[in-house]
């Protein structure tokens, strides 16, 4: 990659095309899986899913991490986090990774907790495992969109761009030639390797408004254990 014409993209999710590919996603899956599990698990508790889908969303992010480490990205720069109040739990990898790299960990919690669970679950018939696998998928939709945009770009490293609902895209080609339904560019720079060197961060980094929110969580699911 030439390093002189380089340019920096950061992109931002385009949150209502977004989260309607994740509700079609969402009840596609959902239509075979009660064919497959007509019980469903309305004979479970409510809040007991909850809190195992909880567990679930954290598991996805913990597999992101393993994505980038996979990829050669040092466990020192990986960092994970809530912030409930934009919806979002994240894994970022603090340091320029390789187009290999980010499409590593862009995989790992849609294959190894959505297909390959949705699998096991029906050889095994486990109607919980398979709609937790239905919600893993619908939450991966962005990872997919990501997967696929950048295997269209021939010559890119992707970093993180310090705020969690974005990221950056680092090449020589003319990104804002190619559109997207579910991704906006928010800003273009020239690149300067210096700006993407970071300190080492704090490993776990959670909101003041996701402790709030996460204790109403936990609340409510205790409520529908008791009740």
């Amino acid at each position: 990659m030439n390093t002189i014409n380089k340019k920096a993209y950061v992109y931002q999710m385009k949150l209502l095309p977004a989260n309607l590919l994740s509700i079609i996603i969402f009840i596609l899956l959902c239509i075979p899986t009660y064919i497959l599990f007509p019980e469903g698990f309305s004979d479970r508790n409510p809040g007991l899913f909850l809190l195992m889908l909880l567990g679930y969303m954290l598991l996805h992010e913990f597999l992101h991490g393993i994505g980038y480490w996979l990829g050669g990205v040092k466990r020192k720069n990986i960092q994970y986090g809530i912030c409930l109040e934009k919806g979002i739990f994240y894994a970022m990898a603090y340091e320029e990774l390789s187009k290999k790299s980010i499409l590593i960990s862009l995989q790992m919690p849609f294959m190894v907790i959505g297909v390959i669970t949705y699998v096991f679950s029906i050889i095994f018939h486990l109607p919980v495992l398979a709609y937790l696998s239905v919600f893993n998928l619908m939450g991966a939709s962005m990872d997919l969109v990501m997967f696929f945009y950048l295997l269209r770009i021939k010559d890119v490293t992707y970093s993180e761009s310090g705020q969690p609902d974005q990221f950056v895209l680092i090449t020589s080609e003319d990104l804002e030639k190619r559109k997207s339904t579910f991704l906006k560019i928010v800003n273009t720079k020239s690149y300067h390797k210096k700006d993407y060197e970071f300190s080492i961060p704090k490993k776990i980094q959670i909101s003041k408004a996701s402790f709030g929110i996460l204790l109403f969580l936990i609340i409510l699911c205790i409520l529908f254990q008791l009740f």
